[in-house]
């Protein structure tokens, strides 16, 4: 296995730690949106389902949305400190590291902006459900549904997983240069049923990668978050 330059011990170790609890993150919130709002499942109800239920959640609830938008944030500066960290001293991977850091940010943008719909837009069209009337209704379905399309289905899932399965694949090509193969064949995997997956929306027969997907997306950020600490560990630094 090639070794990284003499930089990237402290980089390995903060990106190892970013991707760790941005995937504790995400399991937490998810977990507590699945027993409390029936997410995502939820997501295939209507406007007269769904917002009431999501206004009943309380601050507490809209507090949980915020948090789950922004932990997308968290994979900018964990894809950045990566870079630093898997970088070899001949340059030979920085093309494929240099697309994998920029795939992510904007994954991470993207997803952010399709989470944050609940507890701004989604959660102002909840507000003006309970009191108005069923013609103003009609045009309040209307709005939650066209946000779901388009910052939910459209920029969240489709744009959003588009990038981010791109950019483990751009690590995984780095990280066979590199020599950690194993890894990056859980990267590559990842992404290839990430892609097929993202196709949901458009046709139910994509459903099974979406669900495999699912299982792979956190046990690659666990696994990639591990490797990086134990590079950190290999180079000097205790992590």
């Amino acid at each position: 296995m090639r070794t990284p330059s003499n930089a990237s011990p402290i980089a390995a170790r903060v990106a190892g730690a970013l991707y760790l609890s941005a995937s504790a993150g995400f399991m937490l919130v998810f977990a507590w949106l699945a027993q409390n709002f029936g997410y995502p499942d939820v997501l295939e109800r209507t406007a007269g389902e769904v917002l009431p239920q999501l206004l009943s959640l309380g601050a507490d609830g809209r507090a949980v949305w915020a948090v789950y938008a922004l932990l997308p944030l968290a994979l900018i500066p964990a894809s950045s400190a990566a870079v630093h960290a898997l970088r070899l001293p001949d340059g030979q991977n920085a093309l494929a590291l240099k697309m994998a850091e920029r795939l992510q940010a904007v994954a991470a943008v993207c997803m952010m902006l399709g989470l944050a719909r609940w507890s701004t837009a989604q959660w102002a069209l909840a507000t003006a459900w309970a009191d108005a009337d069923a013609t103003t209704r009609i045009g309040l379905a209307a709005t939650f549904d066209a946000l779901n399309t388009m910052f939910g289905n459209g920029i969240g899932e489709f744009v959003g997983e588009l990038t981010l399965y791109g950019s483990f694949l751009a690590f995984a090509v780095a990280l066979v240069a590199r020599g950690q193969r194993p890894i990056a064949m859980l990267a590559a995997l990842t992404a290839l049923c990430g892609w097929i997956g993202m196709f949901r929306n458009i046709t139910a027969s994509t459903q099974w990668a979406a669900d495999i997907g699912n299982v792979l997306l956190p046990l690659f950020l666990i696994t990639f978050g591990i490797v990086l600490l134990r590079d950190s560990r290999r180079n000097g630094v205790a992590a």
